[in-house]
C-alpha cells in the first residue's frame, strides 16, 4: 500500500515540474533593419556561451514558418544577451546607430518563446536621414509620402519606404549605411504623384553621396507634383499649346480664302512648315511619344531651320529668281543632324526615353544645337544676301516697292530671333565644358531657344496675315507692243474658250482683288500676252471684263429673286466686288444705268410681264 502512495506521489511531481519548468527557451527573430545583409548568419551572444560572437551552437536558422530562429537549455533561467552577424564589429545597435544595451532573461518573466526585433547594426551606422522640410501647397491633404529609389527598385508605394510624421511635423525617413550612394524622388504612393520641378516640368533622379562614417540628414524641398501642378500662361506647356492652336486656325482661314483660287500657296507653304514645327515640339513633351520615339526631343530642333529655308524659297518665287540649289548646303547639314541625332541615341544603352528625362549626354545636345544653329543663321545669310542681288528691272515697280519693305522687316526681326539662339547655344557649350550634370542649365538652354521660336512663329503668323497679298510672283512690266504680231484665230479661239471655262464655269471673278498676273498664272502665259489676248478677244482691258463678268451675275440674281432674300450690297460683294462706289461704277459704265435706275426699270418690267 505504502508502494502505490510513492508512485502516485513521484508521478505528481514529475507534471508539477513539467508545468513549472521550461525544457528550452526559442529565440525568434521577428523583424530585421531595412537593408540587412541576408546573406550574412545571426549568432546568439550572451553570458551562458562567454560572450562568444560566432558560436555556431547558438547561430540562428530557419524555422519551418521561415523565421530565424535558435534554442537554448532551460537550465540558463537568467542571462544577458545580444545579437551578432559573427563579429563584435558587427553587433547589433539602436534604430539611429547608436551601441545598444545588453538584452536580459528570466525564466520566470518569460514565455518559452522570444520574440526579438532587431533596429540597426553597429556597423552599418552611417545611415542618411532624409528630411522633407517643404511641401508645396498645392500636396492634397493626408496624402502619405513615399521614398523611391535604386535601392527599392523604384517602388513607389513600398510601405517599408513611407516617410513618418515626428513630434515637428516634419516627414522624415532613414536609410541605413549599406546605402551610401543612391538616386531616389519623393511620391505619394504612384508615378502619376511623383514630384516635379516648379514650372511643372519633369524633375530628373536626386543624386546623394553619404561621405561621412556617421549619420548625415538630407534636407529636401519638394517644389511641386506633377499630377496637380498648375502651370502659367506663359509656361513653355501653355505656351505650346496656344501657339499650336493659333497656328491651326490660322491654316484653316488661309485654306479657306485659298480655296479655288490657289493663290496663297506661298502663304500655305509658311503657315505649314511653323505648324509642323510646333506639332512636333508639342509630341516631344507627350510621355507616350517620348517613349516610342525618344530622340524626337532632338528632331524638333532641326525642324527650326527648315522654316527659315521656307521663307527663303518664298522669297525666290516671289522676286522670280527661283535658285533651290544655293541652298544645298543647308540641306546637307541638316540631313546629318538628324542621322546623328537618330545614330547616336539608338546606340545608348539607357532607354531613350531616360536620356531625355535625365537630361543626359550634354555633348550630344551641343552637337545638335550647333548644326541647328548654323543652319538657320545660314539659311537667314543667303537670303539676305540673295535679297540685295534681285533684278526687278522686269518688275512692276509699285508692288516691288511694297514687297521689299516686307522683307527686309522679316530679315531684321528674325536676325533678333536667331541671336537668341545662339544665346541658348552659348549656355549649351558652357554645360558641355564644364564637365557639369546641371539640369537647370540645361531647361535654360531650351526655354530661351524655345521662347524665342515662339515669338519668332507668333511674328511669322502676323507678318504673313498682313502680307499675304504680296506673297505670291511680282508681276512683270507689260512688254505688248502695237506693232508685234497680232495672234491667229486658233489661238483667240482657244484663249477665249480658257477664259470661258474659267469665268463662267469656275466664277473665278468672284475672288476679291484678282489681278493680272493672276489670270496669267493660272493659264500659264505670260502678263503682257494675257493683255494683248483680252484686248483682240474682247476689245476690252482686263478690268473692264472681270467687272463685265461681276455685272452680268449680279443682275442675274437679281432676276431670279435673290434682291428680295438679301441686300443689293450683299449680291455685289458676293460677285466679286470690294466697295460700294466701285461697284456703281462699274455697274453704270456697263449697262448704262445705275443700279436703282436698273431696280426701277426691272420692276416695271416685272409689272407688264405679269
Amino acid at each position: 500500500m505504502n508502494y502505490y502512495r510513492l508512485i502516485t506521489y513521484l508521478t505528481f511531481l514529475f507534471f508539477v515540474h513539467q508545468y513549472t519548468f521550461v525544457e528550452g527557451v526559442n529565440f525568434v527573430v521577428k523583424n530585421l533593419p531595412l537593408h540587412h545583409p541576408q546573406e550574412e548568419p545571426l549568432f546568439l551572444v550572451g553570458s551562458f556561451n562567454s560572450w562568444n560572437p560566432s558560436d555556431h551552437k547558438y547561430q540562428f536558422t530557419r524555422n519551418e514558418d521561415g523565421h530565424l530562429m535558435v534554442s537554448v537549455p532551460d537550465q540558463l533561467k537568467a542571462f544577458e544577451y545580444k545579437i551578432t552577424r559573427g563579429d563584435w564589429s558587427k553587433v547589433e545597435s539602436t534604430q539611429d546607430g547608436k551601441p545598444k544595451a545588453n538584452r536580459v532573461f528570466i525564466t520566470e518573466n518569460e514565455l518559452d518563446t522570444v520574440f526579438i526585433s532587431i533596429l540597426g547594426w553597429e556597423d552599418l551606422a552611417g545611415q542618411t536621414t532624409i528630411i522633407l522640410h517643404d511641401l508645396p501647397s498645392s500636396t492634397p491633404y493626408e496624402s502619405k509620402f513615399f521614398l523611391s529609389g535604386n535601392f527599392n527598385d523604384w517602388a513607389p508605394s513600398n510601405s517599408k519606404y513611407q516617410f513618418k510624421k515626428d513630434e515637428n511635423g516634419l516627414y522624415r525617413f532613414t536609410l541605413p549605411s549599406s546605402v551610401a550612394d543612391f538616386e531616389f524622388k519623393v511620391t505619394r504612393g504612384s508615378w502619376s504623384t511623383i514630384e516635379c520641378l516648379s514650372n511643372g516640368r519633369y524633375r530628373p533622379n536626386r543624386v546623394y553621396h553619404h561621405s561621412s562614417k556617421g549619420p548625415e540628414q538630407l534636407i529636401v524641398v519638394v517644389d511641386d507634383w506633377e499630377d496637380v501642378f498648375k502651370g502659367q500662361f506663359w509656361d513653355l506647356t501653355q505656351l505650346t499649346q496656344f501657339l499650336l492652336f493659333h497656328l491651326f486656325l490660322l491654316t484653316l482661314y488661309i485654306l479657306w480664302m485659298n480655296h479655288g483660287h490657289h493663290q496663297l500657296k506661298l502663304t500655305l507653304m509658311i503657315l505649314s512648315s511653323g505648324l509642323l514645327t510646333i506639332t512636333l515640339y508639342w509630341t516631344s513633351n507627350y510621355l507616350p511619344i517620348k517613349n516610342y520615339f525618344g530622340s524626337i526631343h532632338l528632331f524638333h530642333y532641326l525642324m527650326i531651320p527648315l522654316v527659315f529655308l521656307v521663307i527663303a524659297n518664298v522669297q525666290d518665287i516671289v522676286y522670280r529668281s527661283y535658285q533651290p540649289k544655293k541652298y544645298t548646303t543647308v540641306y546637307v547639314i541638316l540631313a546629318i543632324g538628324f542621322v546623328i541625332s537618330l545614330g547616336a541615341y539608338l546606340l545608348k544603352e539607357e532607354s531613350l526615353l531616360i536620356i531625355f528625362l535625365e537630361r543626359k549626354y550634354e555633348g550630344m545636345n551641343l552637337l545638335v544645337k550647333l548644326i541647328f544653329f548654323f543652319s538657320t543663321f545660314l539659311s537667314w545669310y543667303l537670303t539676305k544676301r540673295q535679297f540685295k542681288s534681285y533684278s526687278t528691272e522686269v518688275l512692276q515697280g509699285s508692288i516691288v516697292k511694297q514687297v521689299n519693305k516686307a522683307f527686309d522687316y522679316y530679315q531684321k526681326v528674325s536676325l533678333i530671333i536667331i541671336l537668341f539662339f545662339f544665346i541658348g547655344c552659348l549656355i549649351q557649350v558652357y554645360l558641355a565644358f564644364s564637365f557639369q550634370n546641371n539640369f537647370e542649365l540645361q531647361d535654360l538652354s531650351d526655354e530661351v531657344i524655345w521662347y524665342a521660336m515662339f515669338m519668332y512663329l507668333i511674328f511669322i503668323s502676323a507678318w504673313v496675315f498682313k502680307y499675304h497679298g504680296l506673297l505670291k510672283p511680282i508681276d512683270q512690266k507689260s512688254t505688248y507692243r502695237k506693232d508685234e504680231m497680232s495672234s491667229t484665230n486658233k489661238e483667240i479661239e482657244e484663249f477665249i474658250e480658257n477664259m470661258t471655262q474659267l469665268f463662267d464655269r469656275d466664277k473665278l471673278y468672284t475672288k476679291h482683288e484678282l489681278t493680272l498676273n493672276d489670270v496669267a498664272n493660272v493659264l500659264g502665259i505670260p502678263s503682257h500676252k494675257l493683255t494683248k489676248l483680252i484686248h483682240q478677244a474682247y476689245k476690252r482691258n482686263f478690268s473692264e471684263l472681270v467687272n463685265d463678268y461681276r455685272v452680268h451675275a449680279f443682275t442675274k440674281r437679281v432676276l431670279i429673286g435673290d434682291a428680295e432674300k438679301t441686300t443689293l450690297l450683299s449680291i455685289a460683294y458676293d460677285v466679286g466686288f470690294q466697295s460700294k462706289s466701285t461697284f456703281n461704277r462699274a455697274f453704270k459704265k456697263s449697262t448704262g444705268l445705275t443700279p436703282k435706275e436698273y431696280m426701277k426699270k426691272s420692276e416695271m418690267k416685272k409689272i407688264f410681264d405679269d
